[in-house]
């Protein structure tokens, strides 16, 4: 029997990825809806499969999986995501995810993802397949957010959700001065001078946080 490792802060999500993956068979269901949650049950079993939000609370999704990939046996992980593929999809297989569904897929696409990691396979969706291959393309034009390092994009997230620096500082265990420092790259690498600016663009290209 499969041992999974659902994360997601809300437990609606969860029961509904329980009962999709029923119909794939059996399996021992393990839940976090936090960040420390998750941690603990990493560390406290051995899972088979990870199925992971990107936003869950103390912590940024993708720094998890992140640390769950630096395990000398670390299961794959399926992130699935109220974001859009272009949003987190590149930056989820760049930090070793084995697979990417948004949650506005619907469960067919879910429960084809599921079965693919489960025979260790990747899934990589038709439209996040060709994200994937622009970026090995000699004449690809990156967008400005893509080249945003992690720590910036983490920062990025949190100035477009109203978090004033200090609260972001002890977010992400930084100082208000690195903060600072950062939201000065990014603004710089993004080519805004204010915050209405930022926001802006991030409306724009899709950035802003959505509900799950």
């Amino acid at each position: 029997m499969k041992r999974v490792l659902i994360v997601d802060d809300h437990q609606l999500m969860r029961d509904a990825y329980k009962h999709s993956m029923m119909t794939l068979g059996s399996f021992e269901f393990g839940e976090a809806g936090t960040y420390q949650e998750a941690h603990d049950m990493m560390n406290a079993h051995v899972w088979d499969v990870v199925i992971l939000d990107v936003t869950i609370p103390g912590r940024n999704g993708l720094d998890f999986l992140a640390e769950i990939k630096a395990q000398a046996k670390a299961p794959p992980v399926l992130v699935c995501s109220g974001h859009e593929e272009s949003v987190y999809g590149v930056r989820a297989f760049k930090a070793g995810a084995a697979g990417y569904v948004c949650k506005t897929a619907g469960t067919g696409e879910f429960l084809k993802a599921v079965k693919e990691i489960l025979v260790g396979q990747n899934y990589i969706s038709p439209n996040l397949a060709q994200n994937l291959a622009a970026f090995v393309r000699s004449d690809f034009q990156e967008q400005p957010h893509t080249t945003l390092s992690e720590r910036e994009f983490q920062v990025l997230r949190k100035l477009i959700n109203g978090d004033p620096i200090k609260e972001i500082a002890a977010q992400l265990s930084l100082s208000s001065k690195t903060v600072s420092t950062y939201r000065v790259r990014l603004m710089e690498k993004l080519r805004v001078k204010s915050l209405p600016e930022l926001v802006q663009y991030c409306i724009q290209h899709g950035l802003m946080d959505k509900a799950g």
